[in-house]
C-alpha cells in the first residue's frame, strides 16, 4: 500500500487493524498524514479505577513506534490475517517438547499421505488398522530422515556453518510416543487434513497438573511449614521429618476420634521440597533469614548505575585477601627506613594483607590497588594519590607486558561509612580536590557493587592459584593450615598482583561493557579525555610539610638544592632563618616554600636534571651513587691509613708532637689558669686592703739578708731556670 507522505515514517498498523496498548484497545479507522485515526474502546484505569468512555483521536506514527520499542504495543487482529480462535494456542507459546511431538506425528502423517498417493493404502479406517505395520515402518523411516537432517549443520547465507549445542539437538528430538492400532493413525491423519499442522498438537501441556494431595493435606503442610521458617536456617531434610511427624501425629489423633476421620496422605521428600519452592520466595527468605540478607539476595535489579564518561564515578573499598603472605624483608624494601618497615610489619610472619582499591565504573579499570599497613588510620589519601598518577612505571618494574596509564581526576567517589573514611582529613582531601562525596551506609555492599564484585574476581582469578588460602570458615578450612602452607613473600605477591591487574584483568572481556577494560579506557579517553591536576595542586593536597634552613644556596631537601629569584629576594630583604616547605614525591623538580604565614612560592630545583622527576628517580640515583666497587673502597681506605702513619712519623722527627701531660702537670696548669681570677671569695680570704709601702714604719720580723755561698745559690738558680723553661714551652 502506497502513502502520499513525503516524510519517511515507519507504518506498523493498517486500516482495520485491532491493537492494544497497555489496557486500552483500539481499531485503526484510516491512515492520515498526521497519524493513525483510531477508535478507542471504553477502558478502566487499573490504578485509580476511573472509567473512560470510547473516543476517536489521532495517534501519531512516532508514538506507535515508541510503544513498539518499549514492548507495550500488542496486535490483536490484522485485516488480512486469518482470525485466531480464542482457544487456539499460538505457535510461539508452544514449548520445545510439544513441537517435537508434533513433528513426530507429522512425519507419520506424511508417510501415510505418500502411501495413499502410491495406492498402497486406502482411505478407510479398517485398511489403516490392517496395514498398521507398514504405516509404522514408513513413518519411522521418515522420522529417522528428519532427525538426520536436523543433525547436519545448517549453512548461513554467506556459507558459514551454524554452531548448535548438543543440548539443542537433544531438546529438538526429545520425544516418547506410543501407538496401539491404526485407529490412532486415522485420527492423526484427519486432524492434519482438517486443522493443518496445528491439528497434530496433543494435550501434552496439560500433563502433570493434577493434584497429588487433597486440599486438607496441602493446607496442613503449608501451615506447618510456616511454623518452621525461622532464622535458624533448617535444611530440607529437617522440614521433611518435621512435616511427616506432624502428619503421623494428626493421623493418630483422627483415629482416636469417636467417629474416625480420613487420614492425611504422608508426603515424601520431593513433594515437600517442591512445596517450599512453590510458596512465595520472599516470604520464605524473610522467615528463614534476616530482612537485610533477604533484601540483599532478592531485591530486583534494573539498569543500575549509568555513566557516560570515564572517572564520572569511582568506587573505593578495602579487602582483606583470603591468602597468607610471608612478610619477609626482601630487596624491594631495602631503601625504606626501619620505621616504615615496622609499620608494614616485615617480621617474617605469615599473615593476611589488606588491599585498598579504586575502580572506574564506566570502564571497569583499576585506578588504584595497594596494600594498607595496619598502622595507617586513613588510607584514602594514598589511594586517591595513586588514582591521579600514571602507574606505568610500577607495571614496568613488576615485569608486566602492558602499561597502566589509567589515571585522572574523578568527579564523584563512593565509599562506605567506615571509620577510616569518615575522618576530617578524608573530608578535607575531597574538598580540596573538588570531588563529590557519595558516602553509602556501612554494611550495604550493593550500593557500591562494582568494587565488591571486582574483589571477588581477585579472589577467584588470582588468589586461588597460590597456596596458603585462609578460607572463609572453619568448615571449609578443615585441617588446612594456611599460614604453614604460605609460599608467597610480600614482594612476590605485589608483583603478581600488578601483573594480574595489567595483563590479566584489563585484557579480559568484561560482560558488563562488552569489551576489555583496557579498550573501554581507550575509547572513553578519545571521547572525553580525563582531567588532571597540576603539580602545585598535587603538592597542596598530597605534599609533606617540613621546615628547612634558608641560606645563600637556597633550600636543600634530600640532597637537592632549590633556588629561585623570589627565594633570593626573601633571603636578602627579609630576616628569615628557616622556612616551611611542601614537597610531593610525585614531582621533586619543584617545591613550595613560604616564610611564616606568607603565600606559597613555587621554587624549582637548581639542577635541571631533577625537573619532572619523582622520588623513585631520586632513590634510583642515590642507589647508583652508593653502589661503589669494593676494590675502590679498600684502595681509598688503605691510602688514608698510610697517609696518617707517614704524617705522624714525620712530625715526631722534627719534634712537633706534643708529649702527653701527667696528672701533676695537669694540676699545675689548672692552678695557673685560675691564678688571676678576682672573686669575692678570694678577697675575703686575703683580708683588708693594705698599701704597698704601708708597713715600712713598722717593725719587721723579716730576717736580714745574709750572704750565701755559691753552692747554696745553685739549687735556687736551677729551680728558676726550670720554671722559666716551663713558661717558654707554654
Amino acid at each position: 500500500m502506497a502513502f502520499p507522505f513525503k516524510k519517511k515514517i515507519k507504518v506498523l498498523l493498517e486500516k482495520g487493524c485491532d491493537f492494544q496498548i497497555g489496557v486500552r484497545k483500539g481499531r485503526v479507522l484510516e491512515l492520515r498524514p498526521e497519524g493513525y485515526h483510531v477508535f478507542w474502546e471504553e477502558w478502566c484505569d487499573p490504578d485509580g479505577g476511573e472509567c473512560h468512555e470510547s473516543a476517536v483521536s489521532i495517534y501519531g506514527y512516532d508514538a506507535v513506534v515508541t510503544d513498539n520499542n518499549y514492548g507495550t504495543l500488542q496486535i490483536l487482529k490484522r485485516p488480512l490475517a486469518q482470525p485466531t480462535a480464542r482457544e487456539r494456542i499460538r505457535r510461539s507459546e508452544r514449548v520445545v517438547t510439544e513441537v517435537a511431538r508434533q513433528k513426530f506425528r507429522k512425519q507419520h502423517v506424511l508417510a501415510i499421505q505418500d502411501m495413499l498417493d502410491a495406492g498402497e493404502l486406502d482411505l478407510v479406517r479398517d485398511d489403516f488398522c490392517n496395514k498398521i505395520v507398514s504405516i509404522v515402518a514408513n513413518g519411522a523411516k521418515c522420522y529417522s530422515e528428519y532427525l538426520a537432517a536436523l543433525s547436519m549443520r545448517e549453512a548461513k547465507r554467506g556459507g558459514a556453518r551454524v554452531q548448535k549445542s548438543k543440548k539443542h539437538y537433544e531438546r529438538a528430538v526429545e520425544f516418547h510416543q506410543g501407538f496401539k492400532c491404526g485407529h490412532t493413525m486415522w485420527k492423526w491423519y484427519w486432524a492434519w487434513k482438517i486443522d493443518g499442522d496445528d491439528g497434530l498438537f496433543d494435550k501434552y501441556r496439560n500433563c502433570g497438573q493434577y493434584k497429588r494431595y487433597d486440599d486438607a493435606t496441602d493446607t496442613f503442610i503449608e501451615r506447618h511449614l510456616h511454623m518452621l521458617w525461622d532464622q535458624e536456617r533448617p535444611t530440607v531434610k529437617s522440614f521433611v521429618e518435621s512435616v511427616q511427624s506432624a502428619i503421623d501425629a494428626e493421623n493418630e489423633r483422627r483415629e482416636r476420634l469417636p467417629v474416625p476421620a480420613a487420614k492425611l496422605k504422608r508426603p515424601g521428600y520431593g513433594y515437600i521440597a517442591d512445596k517450599i519452592r512453590e510458596l512465595a520466595p520472599m516470604d520464605h527468605a524473610l522467615r528463614r533469614k534476616s530482612r537485610d540478607q533477604a533484601y540483599k539476595d532478592l531485591h530486583t535489579l534494573g539498569m543500575g548505575v549509568e555513566t557516560s564518561r570515564a572517572l564520572e564515578r569511582v568506587e573505593v573499598d578495602e579487602y582483606t585477601v583470603d591468602l597468607f603472605v610471608l612478610m619477609k624483608e626482601t630487596e624491594l624494601f631495602d631503601h625504606l627506613p626501619q620505621s616504615i618497615k615496622n609499620l608494614i610489619g616485615l617480621d617474617g610472619r605469615a599473615c593476611r594483607v589488606t588491599l585498598s582499591g579504586a575502580i572506574d565504573v564506566h570502564t571497569r579499570c583499576f585506578l588504584a590497588l595497594q596494600i594498607v599497613p595496619n598502622g595507617v588510620e586513613s588510607p584514602l589519601a594514598q589511594t586517591l594519590e595513586m588514582v591521579y598518577m600514571d602507574k606505568s612505571p610500577v607495571a614496568d618494574a613488576a615485569g608486566a607486558t602492558f602499561g597502566w596509564p589509567m589515571a585522572g581526576a574523578p568527579e564523584a567517589i563512593v565509599f562506605d561509612r567506615g571509620d577510616k573514611y569518615i575522618t576530617d582529613d578524608a573530608y578535607d582531601i575531597l574538598a580540596d580536590l573538588g570531588i563529590t562525596n557519595l558516602g553509602c551506609p556501612a554494611g550495604k555492599p550493593w550500593l557500591k557493587p562494582f568494587i565488591e564484585r571486582v574483589f571477588r574476581t581477585v579472589h577467584s582469578d588470582l588468589l586461588l592459584r597460590f597456596s596458603g588460602r585462609a578460607f572463609s570458615n572453619v568448615v571449609e578450612r578443615g585441617e588446612n593450615d594456611g599460614g604453614a602452607r604460605a609460599t608467597l613473600t610480600l614482594e612476590t605477591f605485589l608483583c603478581w598482583l600488578v601483573r594480574w591487574v595489567v595483563d590479566a584483568y584489563h585484557t579480559r572481556k568484561h560482560d558488563g561493557i562488552g569489551m576489555t577494560p583496557a579498550k573501554a579506557w581507550e575509547k572513553a579517553r578519545k571521547e572525553c579525555p580525563p582531567r588532571s591536576l597540576t603539580s602545585a595542586e598535587m603538592r597542596e593536597v598530597f605534599g609533606v610539610r617540613s621546615r628547612r634552613k634558608l641560606s645563600r644556596k637556597g633550600v636543600r631537601v634530600h640532597h637537592i638544592d632549590y633556588q629561585s629569584d623570589a627565594l633570593m629576594t626573601m633571603f636578602l630583604r627579609e630576616k628569615v632563618d628557616d622556612v616551611e616547605i611542601l614537597r610531593w614525591d610525585g614531582d621533586i623538580g619543584a617545591i613550595s616554600v613560604r616564610a611564616d604565614k606568607g603565600l606559597w612560592l613555587t621554587v624549582p630545583a637548581c639542577d635541571e636534571k631533577w625537573i619532572g622527576k619523582t622520588e623513585l628517580d631520586l632513590i634510583a640515583e642515590q642507589a647508583e651513587e652508593t653502589d661503589e666497587d669494593d676494590i675502590e673502597k679498600r684502595t681509598r681506605r688503605n691510602w688514608i691509613n698510610s697517609a696518617n702513619r707517614e704524617s705522624y712519623r714525620l712530625k715526631r722527627l722534627v719534634g712537633l708532637i706534643t708529649l702527653p701531660k701527667t696528672a701533676d702537670d695537669l694540676a699545675y696548669e689548672e692552678q695557673r689558669f685560675m691564678r688571676h681570677a678576682d672573686t669575692a671569695e678570694r678577697r675575703r680570704k686575703a683580708g683588708e686592703y693594705r698599701d704597698l709601702m704601708g708597713d715600712l714604719g713598722e717593725t719587721s720580723d723579716i730576717a736580714p739578708l745574709t750572704p750565701t755561698t755559691q753552692d747554696e745559690k745553685a739549687p735556687v738558680i736551677e729551680h728558676a731556670t726550670q720554671d722559666s723553661n716551663d713558661h717558654t714551652m707554654e
